[in-house]
């Protein structure tokens, strides 16, 4: 796949450092898989909107997958910078370690959904 040096060129809000009012999306800027692409797609065009409308663009949390795989592409050295699928390695540790598989995945999970209705609530988004 082609993808683009997105740690250099992109925010995080998926704004490209040379023009804010141009967004970048999808395989292209170094995520692997249609869950991802849509997910990075969605992202965009809400920034899109929020900036054409005078609002400012927005992160998904890093405790979430979006906002995890999000400031993967685009805060990864580029040396070390290659497309990736989300994984739950790149989400932080939570603060208790949990050695059961199962049982850690299902406080990620909660800890994700949690974050993103508080990142909802503030952002006013619905």
């Amino acid at each position: 796949n082609t993808y683009i040096a997105s740690p250099l060129l992109l925010l995080p809000t998926l704004q490209f450092r040379g023009d804010p009012g141009l967004l970048f999306a999808g395989q292209l800027i170094g995520v692997e898989g249609y869950t991802e692409s849509v997910g990075a797609g969605l992202l965009a065009g809400l920034n899109a909107v929020r900036l054409l409308t005078g609002a400012p663009p927005v992160v998904p949390p890093r405790e979430t997958l979006l906002g995890a795989i999000l400031r993967y592409v685009t805060e990864t050295a580029p040396p070390d910078f290659a497309p990736m699928n989300v994984n739950f390695g790149l989400l932080p540790p939570l603060r208790r370690p949990v050695r059961d598989r199962r049982k850690r995945a299902e406080a990620l999970a909660a800890r994700a959904l949690a974050r993103l209705e508080a990142w909802r609530q503030f952002n006013n988004e619905s």
